[in-house]
């Protein structure tokens, strides 16, 4: 017998979840390495000293932590307009949505 209404509905989203997360994990990780490459190109200081050290960390449920190095409060100021944080955000948001936006539906066409 062949589901229908909220029994197809609900077993459709349990079998969506993992793939979601796994699709997500993957456009976490791009959206974070994208933020970590365009910091690294505003960063104010000449020297690439400070430049190496922005990096993503992996997190085990898949998040991603940007660690904007030893002297980015130096840099930015405590409350400063932080020069390379802000409009590297800024300037990937509409790419870091249309990636998530992509992931869901990759994941939704994968299950169905």
């Amino acid at each position: 017998m062949k589901k229908s209404g909220f029994t197809a509905t609900k077993s459709m989203l349990n079998r969506v979840t993992p793939e979601v997360e796994a699709q997500f994990e993957a456009a976490n990780r791009d959206n974070a390495e994208m933020i970590v490459d365009l910091a690294k190109v505003l960063i104010p200081e000449k020297t690439g000293t400070n430049r190496a050290l922005i990096r993503n960390i992996p997190g085990e449920d898949g998040s991603q932590l940007i660690d904007f190095g030893p002297k980015a409060k130096v840099i930015e100021g405590k409350r400063g307009p932080r020069p390379f944080v802000n409009p590297a955000l800024a300037a990937t948001k509409k790419k870091r949505v249309a990636r998530n936006r992509k992931a869901i539906k990759k994941a939704i066409k994968a299950v169905s």
